[in-house]
């Protein structure tokens, strides 16, 4: 197996130098999207105990050396950017024939859900924040210059989408899939054509005629996403110019965000008109987009705390989000090699979330910090029950000592306790291990253990 070494001792330029790895160790998670030519999935690395996002690339597609290309690129493209709103990549890596991209998980949901359970479109200033910061994340891609070189790589990712955007538990967008981006740099494989691969709706109308990318196809896309994000509405523009315009035309008299002021809306709808121009060259800019946008949030007050909002918003849609385990999922059979990989590590580390909340178990005023606790459960769905079961003495000793300190450990912490462990499917083990709390002297104890093993 090799690595795509991404360390460098300048901060976001990357060296791209292979080197040798141990021999991976994974445990499927969860299997989070499937695309044209890749699956994502969810893995806890057996080495670390963390969990990492890999890009998979489909059986299908291992005799096409084309999209092998791509899949390299695409690592290689993204290691060297630096950047909060773009995708962090750690790297590429081969397991047998499988080139594999290796990402962080982004705890969050994409734009595309998060626009769906808003029909009315998104509050004004969260879709002007969500649209300003991927704008600033595409211009940095297209600007960046990696190290070794004296041109920018001039990066467009072609596949601008809301499926494409993810906005995280903490309120920070992340750019995905730069799948068919294409770009400027050293030891790139793919040739750069112009393949019209990308989502019906937010493709320019010079796409379908073979015409060299530019940035003014991301903008195009960008701009039917700002329509939506404030609308709740998609809209689909013709190829034909005539028809375009028209359509564009009704679409922006249709144009009408709640809350606004008639003066702020008239300047957005101006500005994702421009943006969805027929001519390419008639379409403003990255930064004349930027600034436009910029312009609206301050003269209007439109400003919003994105994280306060994620919190409101996206923490409970990621949490209510729908978890089928790996082995049901129709794609599990293209992604068994992963599980597989785990007989590599012979004595796994347990998850990095069950040494966190043990950290925080030791604090002696753990009890007000049970917030913390639950969202570290939440943002790292695959814990144990573990670090909760080591905070209860085994019955050997006086099971309500806490960790064999002088401090006793109250009915109201081993409910709140018990309280987590319920969350997690009980095993037998783990039952066995409860039952003696069934003799607990406070009916609190005991009505709590019994709910939890009559589950």
């Amino acid at each position: 197996m090799k690595w795509a070494d991404t360390e460098s001792s300048n901060p976001g330029q990357k060296s791209g130098t292979l080197r040798q790895m141990p021999e991976p160790a994974f445990k499927l998670r969860e299997i989070a999207a499937a695309g044209t030519f890749g699956t994502v999935c969810i893995v806890q690395d057996m080495y670390s105990g963390k969990l990492v996002a890999l890009k998979v690339l489909k059986q299908a597609h291992l005799h096409r050396p084309r999209v092998i290309a791509r899949a390299r690129d695409e690592a290689a493209m993204l290691s060297c950017i630096d950047h909060p709103n773009v995708i962090h990549v750690q790297g590429l890596m081969h397991v047998g024939e499988r080139p594999i991209v290796v990402m962080a998980w982004v705890r969050g949901v994409s734009l595309e859900e998060l626009v769906k359970s808003n029909k009315q479109g998104l509050p004004v200033g969260v879709a002007i924040e969500l649209l300003l910061r991927a704008t600033q994340a595409l211009q940095v891609a297209y600007e960046t210059i990696p190290e070794g070189s004296d041109s920018p790589m001039a990066i467009i990712h072609r596949d601008i989408k809301p499926s494409n955007m993810l906005l995280s538990i903490d309120g920070v967008l992340k750019m995905v899939d730069f799948g068919i981006a294409r770009g400027e740099f050293e030891g790139k494989q793919a040739k750069t054509m112009s393949m019209v691969l990308g989502a019906r709706g937010y493709l320019a109308p010079e796409r379908l005629d073979g015409h060299d990318d530019k940035v003014s196809v991301d903008i195009y896309s960008l701009g039917i996403c700002l329509y939506e994000f404030l609308t709740g509405r998609h809209v689909v523009l013709s190829v034909h110019h005539q028809f375009h315009t028209e359509a564009l035309e009704k679409a922006m008299a249709r144009f009408q965000p709640k809350g606004l002021d008639p003066e702020a809306r008239n300047l957005l709808s101006e500005l994702a008109s421009d943006m969805c121009l027929y001519h390419e060259e008639k379409r403003p800019n990255h930064q004349e987009v930027i600034n436009r946008l910029r312009h609206v949030r301050d003269k209007y007050n439109l400003d919003v705390d994105m994280q306060q909002y994620a919190h409101d918003i996206v923490l409970p849609m990621f949490r209510a989000r729908n978890k089928i385990r790996p082995i049901d999922h129709p794609g599990y059979p293209d992604l068994a090699f992963l599980d597989r990989t785990s007989s590599a590590c012979a004595n796994p580390a347990p998850p990095d979330v069950d040494i966190a909340v043990a950290e925080i178990l030791r604090d002696v005023n753990w009890l007000q910090r049970q917030d913390e606790i639950d969202l570290l459960l939440i943002q790292n769905p695959h814990w144990t029950e573990a670090p909760f079961l080591e905070a209860i003495p085994e019955t050997a000793r006086p099971w309500w000592q806490f960790w064999g300190d002088d401090k006793q450990l109250t009915a109201k912490q081993v409910v709140a306790l018990l309280m987590f462990i319920s969350r997690h499917k009980l095993n037998s083990a783990t039952r066995r291990r409860l039952l003696p709390l069934k003799g607990h002297p406070d009916p609190k104890v005991v009505e709590a253990i019994n709910t939890i093993l009559a589950m």
